[in-house]
């Protein structure tokens, strides 16, 4: 389908229709058949009315009406008009009239329905005077000039198109870059949270000379584990909330942090609040197992804090018992963004 540029469209066809009324009113005066051309002006008047009431594609009903009132033109307006002896000046304004309706088709993206009325406007001045009156009734460089104006207007769409694919590429290829960026920075942070942390126990292993004691292995073992939570915690960790974990670790729970995405999307200023909920609700806690994980982005909870433990009773008597007690429960709402 050829799609020509609204702007250019708009204005060349007002300006042919201008032209085209004004030639028009003018050859009336004079014309040997007034009347016939007349009602053909009123035709002109009433598709040009129809093409111009809303813009965007053409209803199918304003497209019948335009094309027939553009057929009904050559027919009407060359009444009165000798083939061989006269000419476009003589007075074939109809023929600027199917021009100015063939251009609102095509602004109106009817394409089919323009060649068709100029198809209709060739086959009707050949058939009334042949080859010599589509040059001098100015048939055939009208049709030439729309044909270079669509083909124009074609490429100036598919330039349009192609730049916007281009800027829609760039735009990915920049948020893939900030992407990138943002991923590099925070593994650039993880990195020295990390070195941070194994930083100390790495000196006391390099300084041992007798190997490590049974104190040395466990916070190894609880290294260990808070190097892991650097890769599955993620957004779920800050100072205070590190701090509480190593501390429950060290007391000999068993605590797990989990970061599956669900909360990729909050902002960090909204994100550290909460965090520090779970640092303060985590606090004095003696159970023996501990969970944080955040929930599926589609749940209306972002973060899970459990934590439960066994029947000292139970485990006294060496009774197997597979229920524990949840001392904590905690489901952090997900904050609705702006």
């Amino acid at each position: 389908m050829i799609v020509v540029p609204r702007w250019f469209s708009a204005g060349l066809a007002s300006a042919i229709a201008a032209y085209t009324a004004a030639f028009a009113v003018i050859w009336i005066a004079t014309a040997r058949s007034p009347l016939t051309n007349l009602i053909a002006l009123g035709f002109f008047g009433l598709a040009f009315g129809v093409s111009i009431v809303r813009i965007g594609r053409a209803s199918l009903p304003a497209t019948i009406v335009i094309v027939a009132s553009g057929l009904l033109l050559p027919v009407l307006g060359s009444v009165g008009l000798d083939p061989v002896h006269d000419s476009y000046s003589s007075g074939a304004w109809y023929v600027s009239g199917v021009a100015c309706l063939v251009v609102v088709l095509l602004w109106r993206r009817r394409a089919s329905a323009a060649w068709i009325l100029m198809g209709g406007l060739l086959v009707h001045t050949y058939a009334w005077g042949g080859f010599d009156a589509l040059n001098g009734f100015g048939v055939v460089a009208a049709t030439l000039i729309i044909a270079v104006m669509a083909a124009g207007g074609w490429a100036v769409a598919r330039t349009e198109h192609h730049l916007s694919s281009f800027s829609e590429a760039e735009r990915e290829a920049l948020e893939w870059e900030a992407a990138q960026d943002a991923y590099h920075a925070e593994r650039q942070v993880r990195l020295a949270t990390t070195a941070r942390l194994a930083s100390s126990m790495l000196h006391r292993i390099a300084a041992a000379k007798d190997g490590l004691t049974d104190a040395d292995r466990f916070e190894c073992r609880v290294l260990e584990q808070t190097i892991r939570d650097e890769i599955r915690g993620r957004r779920l960790l800050n100072d205070a909330v590190r701090e509480q974990v190593v501390a429950h670790r060290r007391r000999g729970a068993l605590v797990q942090v989990n970061d599956d995405g669900g909360i990729d999307d909050i902002p960090a200023a909204v994100l550290e609040p909460m965090l520090a909920q779970i640092a303060a609700a985590l606090e004095g806690l003696s159970s023996d197992r501990i969970i944080i994980r955040t929930a599926p982005r589609d749940s209306d909870t972002a973060v899970t804090v459990v934590a439960m433990s066994t029947d000292p009773v139970a485990a006294a008597l060496g009774v197997d018992d597979d229920e524990e007690q949840v001392d904590l429960w905690l489901e952090l709402e997900r904050p609705v963004l702006a």
